[in-house]
């Protein structure tokens, strides 16, 4: 099963959202999938997501089945499709978690369809 050959496109009829927006706004991206750029920025303590960053924005990707292009290292653009979730969705309310280094978690989540290198 070569995987690259096999490789989910993205769908350009989404819109693509810049993250600061999907940050403010989470609430009205809730459900809806879109495309949003930025930068890899590691993974999470679960060893399963990855933290997503732009700038100062942060988010968290749970990756597709496909999981993540071979050559991904930290800071590589991607460009991430799929599902937004917020916290209280995915998670009982009124819990506070934190990873091993003491950072909050992200609020938004997106459950990813399709994960691509963004290298022009």
């Amino acid at each position: 099963s070569d995987k690259d050959t096999q490789q989910t496109q993205l769908d350009p009829n989404l819109p693509v959202i810049a993250m600061s927006d999907l940050v403010k706004n989470a609430e009205q991206y809730t459900g809806k999938t879109i495309t949003v750029t930025g930068r890899f920025g590691g993974m999470c303590a679960d060893g399963e997501d990855f933290y997503f960053k732009d700038n100062l924005d942060l988010i968290e990707v749970i990756p597709s089945a496909n999981g993540l292009p071979d050559d991904v290292i930290m800071g590589t653009p991607l460009k991430v499709q799929g599902v937004v979730m917020v916290r209280g969705e995915h998670e009982a309310e009124g819990e506070e978690h934190h990873e091993e280094g003491g950072e909050p978690e992200p609020e938004v989540k997106i459950q990813a369809t399709v994960i691509q290198t963004n290298r022009s």
